[in-house]
């Protein structure tokens, strides 16, 4: 592997950076809070939105609490209205000069008329029936919409009119020589770029909250085109855009890779195990995985009593058996609940007292005990098992799923579809399902690729698996993730699931992606969401990154672009300045920060 010159050195900072001037290059994205707007509850959350858009790229951004600090960032992007019975003169005033200077300004929904001439507005009109956003251009905004799901997103009624009203709008009427970028259905402007002095403002016609936090509760009116097994864009484009815009106007920039290793793209391997057959017949899929020298999660009912659905499958020692050959073997084990209730969305929540010598699902089943009692008989059950991952059957989600996990002491879920959350990234998720909810510990890894509803059938499999391929490469494109659930059962006969799987895993890791179980993936997640980055430059102008931690955990890898220079040494440090073992990987247009521990 050829080495590049750039150098890189961590150092420990508090979590959340205060502005302040970088040495050399203000690699952050500023995220200004206007005053006398975001107290307020709905700004509050607008901000929350807006952060948790860089937190899940790994954009390193800080918050601007004084205005007259903006000129220290090459863009601003902002929460919020910019009303003018809002916002201080001052403000605009600061805005109006550090676009002038150069600056770059990203705004949304409604402005005051003091700033129409900055993002080169002349009028705006809201409304809550428009369904879809259409992009085009080559504007550098634009840089990741390439497929015909990104070019149109949609707003709500994905797949039927179910809603006559959806999410909030704004269309705009533009000046001359501002450039649309979108337009929503009825043919007004929906995001524009404009010109102002010798820099650059765009303004975009809806909110983060709506566009990023509503499909993350499962609250976006039903705006998924398709429920799974397809690429749906809609809310990643958002945050796309963002990217792209600080990507183009910082230099350098750079960002936590979303991917371990800073890999192209994951594949997330998971199985629900939910029959009388599937425990043992896992263990073929573990003896596929081997073989590529990867491990899945494999989602353990357990249920223990007979109803009308099926016998108390948990309790026949071979499934029993082969549950913990799996763990011994080295893979990943977590709860599918006890029942596997087709109305686990709408059941009882129960108490948090619930345990295996109290809870009779077969009398009254409960979300507490579904979630406690599965737990408590896989940790029980299998020798070094602590079960701290989680799928709800049919993908079912009560509305305080999330807290009630928590509570359990669950740390990652993935029993929403990534279509119904409009995003091929994982977030963590809120205790509930509402805007204004607390943010919980639990990280949500959502559901792409499903082999149920007879999508997958041994007639199928050459259509089905070239699906998975389209919408693997997709998310890609994105560095966004892929998240694979396979029933574990037919390996008496066709084996034609396995062979779909290895299929997918062999065109995953020909485009040099990373695969492996959901926990070890959350894993990554957390710790990658404990870094912050800084980037300066030394005396001998190497490049250096500072970090807030003493140690990286080696799936943790950064990207940069627009280098000032070709050759520039790149080494990794702590914060007591020994190295640490990351190599650089150039490519097109960025070089990969990676360990050398992969």
């Amino acid at each position: 592997m050829k080495k590049y010159s750039v150098t890189i050195v961590l150092i420990l900072f508090a979590s959340h950076l205060s502005a302040q001037p970088t040495n050399s290059f203000p690699v952050y994205a500023g995220l200004l809070k206007i005053p006398n707007y975001e107290d307020s509850v709905s700004g509050n959350i607008e901000f929350l939105a807006l952060k948790r858009i860089f937190d899940i790229q790994g954009i390193p951004y800080q918050i601007i609490i004084n205005p007259t600090e903006i000129s220290s960032f090459p863009t601003i992007f902002t929460a919020g209205s910019l009303l003018d019975s809002k916002i201080d003169t001052q403000i605009i005033n600061l805005l109006y000069d550090y676009v002038e200077g150069g600056g770059v300004v990203v705004s949304t929904g409604q402005i005051g008329k003091h700033f129409y001439p900055l993002f080169g507005v002349t009028h705006y009109t809201p409304s809550r029936k428009r369904y879809r956003m259409h992009f085009s251009g080559t504007d550098q905004a634009l840089k990741y919409i390439n497929r015909p799901q990104e070019s149109t997103i949609s707003l709500g009624n994905g797949e039927e009119h179910l809603y006559d009203e959806v999410i909030w709008t704004h269309g705009y009427r533009v000046s001359k020589g501002t450039k649309p970028l979108a337009v929503f259905d009825d043919g007004s402007v929906a995001f524009c770029g404009s010109r102002y002095g010798r820099g650059k403002t765009y303004l975009l016609g809806v909110t983060y909250t709506d566009t990023v936090l509503l499909p993350q509760l499962g609250k976006d009116y039903e705006a998924q085109r398709k429920y799974v097994n397809a690429f749906e864009p809609s809310a990643d484009v958002i945050m796309l855009i963002l990217k792209a815009i600080y990507q183009a106007h910082t230099k350098p920039f750079i960002y936590l890779s979303p991917i371990p290793f800073a890999k192209t793209t994951a594949l997330i391997l998971t199985h629900d195990v939910d029959a009388q057959t599937s425990f043992v017949d896992s263990l073929k899929y573990a003896d596929l995985e081997k073989k590529y020298g990867v491990t899945s999660t494999f989602f353990e009912t357990t249920k223990t009593f007979v109803d009308a659905m099926d016998i108390d499958y948990y309790n026949i020692e071979d499934n029993k058996i082969a549950i913990k050959q799996l763990k011994r073997r080295g893979w990943d084990i977590g709860s599918h609940t006890v029942s596997h209730s087709r109305d686990f969305a709408d059941i009882t929540e129960g108490t948090p007292l619930e345990s295996l010598k109290t809870y009779h699902p077969q009398n009254q089943k409960t979300v507490y005990g579904e979630v406690i009692v599965s737990k408590e008989l896989l940790d029980r059950d299998i020798p070094g098992q602590k079960t701290i991952s989680f799928r709800a059957g049919d993908l079912a989600f009560p509305f305080g799923l999330i807290g009630i996990l928590e509570e359990a002491g669950y740390l990652y879920d993935s029993t929403f579809s990534a279509n119904d959350v409009l995003s091929a990234f994982p977030f963590f998720a809120f205790k509930n399902r509402k805007i204004g909810s607390e943010v919980s510990k639990v990280i949500e890894i959502p559901v792409t690729l499903d082999d149920a509803l007879d999508f997958l059938t041994e007639k199928s499999l050459d259509r089905a698996v070239k699906k998975w391929m389209e919408v693997a490469t997709a998310n890609m494109e994105n560095e966004g993730i892929t998240v694979l659930l396979v029933h574990p059962s037919d390996t008496r006969n066709k084996n034609y699931k396995l062979i779909a799987q290895e299929k997918l895993m062999n065109h995953i890791l020909k485009v040099k992606g990373w695969i492996g179980n959901l926990t070890a993936f959350g894993e990554f997640i957390r710790y990658r969401n404990r870094i912050k980055l800084k980037v300066v430059q030394d005396q001998e102008k190497n490049l250096i990154i500072k970090t807030n931690t003493q140690q990286i955990h080696p799936m943790v890898g950064f990207v940069i672009g627009n280098l000032p220079k070709e050759n520039i040494t790149v080494i990794v440090k702590n914060n007591e300045g020994e190295d640490l073992p990351y190599r650089v990987i150039k490519e097109k247009t960025v070089f990969r920060i990676v360990s050398y521990q992969e």
